[in-house]
């Protein structure tokens, strides 16, 4: 679901980022530059980030948080997630970071799914939040991540 402006999520740590993200973009036409996000000065919130480049038309996972890492089954940083990420998967994760790249708005979802066959299923919330860049002309997702588990 795509966040409009002023609407929040009902997570805190979600909804104080989307906070600063939006009052980066305000002015502006389009997703903030990646150059007004300093990694130190949200150093509670490196956890939950997982980091995607696109590259062309794929997407490229350069940094995993704690918290994301320990709780999906897959390694995703430093790798494309089409090589990555199982297909039954893949489809909706791209189609999520397509919407919010084209439209410059962040956007939310809430699911359960498991990340490999055979695995445990996660419920888990994500927040991505586009962020455009100059300087290599790749854009960025900036996606939160909060999990808990579901014995199966």
């Amino acid at each position: 679901m795509s966040i409009k402006e002023g609407e929040h999520v009902g997570i805190p740590l979600f909804d104080d980022f989307l906070a600063l993200w939006s009052a980066w973009q305000k002015g502006r036409n389009g997703a903030p530059e990646w150059s007004r996000f300093h990694p130190l000065e949200h150093p509670y919130l490196l956890p939950h980030v997982m980091l995607y480049k696109r590259m062309d038309e794929r997407f490229y996972c350069t940094i995993v948080g704690e918290q994301a890492n320990a709780c999906i089954p897959i390694k995703l940083a430093n790798r494309f997630i089409d090589e990555a990420m199982p297909a039954s998967n893949l489809a909706d994760v791209v189609t999520r970071l397509t919407a919010a790249l084209e439209t410059g708005r962040p956007n939310f979802v809430e699911k359960t799914m498991a990340w490999e066959p055979g695995h445990d299923l996660k419920s888990y919330s994500a927040l991505q939040l586009p962020f455009s860049d100059r300087d290599d002309g790749n854009p960025r997702i900036l996606s939160l991540m909060s999990f808990s588990s579901l014995r199966v």
